[in-house]
């Protein structure tokens, strides 16, 4: 059972998370039927999405946790957390446990886009930028399908939408409670004082549990 499990971090450092080349196309602007590529355009973005795809590590980790109380306008968890935000009550209104997420395509990607930047390749450095994202992404999806997968045994599934710091009225500030929670640190990731992730292509996000139980 879920209970079982809360307060459990669980990591995962190899995630089979691969970004879809439509997507990653879609993030730089490209739309079929309207943008008009050359030759060596194409040539250009399929070796850096090859070249982006090979550099992302993409890594995660999970948190389940339980609600102890929620109202119009915040959650209570019972690691501590309380989430003030009418936004993320309403998404978690049928959910009596939530699972805390975060996914990143890992650092080297970074480190190579700003090489790129430097060393005056700013295409190649924008066509890795959007892989990283959409890698990052990816694995934000993988797990949340990973999740499902194990929840289903016990007739459960997560919220249809996730919900992250910074979007809403849910403050990014929030991204510093998860990523204690998470102790994101063990994959490499920090926090600036802003509140954001480093490496940059990290997501951080929240859904709820439901299903029988709730």
């Amino acid at each position: 059972m879920l209970g079982n499990v809360a307060c459990n971090i669980k990591y995962l450092e190899n995630i089979p998370a691969v970004p879809k080349r439509d997507l990653i196309l879609s993030r730089l602007g490209y739309r079929k039927g309207f943008t008009e590529l050359n030759a060596n355009d194409m040539a250009l973005i399929e070796e850096c999405i090859n070249q982006g795809r090979l550099i992302c590590k993409p890594a995660g980790a999970y948190l389940f946790t339980h609600v102890t109380s929620k109202s119009d306008s915040g959650v209570q968890l019972a690691n501590g957390i309380y989430f003030q935000s009418k936004s993320l009550s309403k998404l978690l209104e049928y959910s009596n446990d939530v699972v805390l997420m975060a996914a990143t395509a890992g650092k080297k990607v970074t480190e190579k886009i700003l090489r790129e930047v430097e060393n005056g390749s700013a295409a190649s450095g924008l066509i890795l930028d959007s892989v990283a994202s959409q890698t990052a992404d990816a694995a934000i999806d993988w797990i949340v399908q990973f999740l499902n997968k194990m929840l289903a045994r016990e007739g459960r599934i997560l919220t249809r939408h996730r919900f992250s710091p910074g979007f809403g009225d849910l403050p990014l500030s929030y991204q510093k409670d998860i990523f204690s929670a998470l102790k994101l640190d063990r994959l490499n990731l920090s926090l600036t004082e802003k509140f954001m992730l480093v490496p940059e292509k990290s997501v951080i996000a929240i859904a709820g549990v439901e299903g029988k139980g709730n």
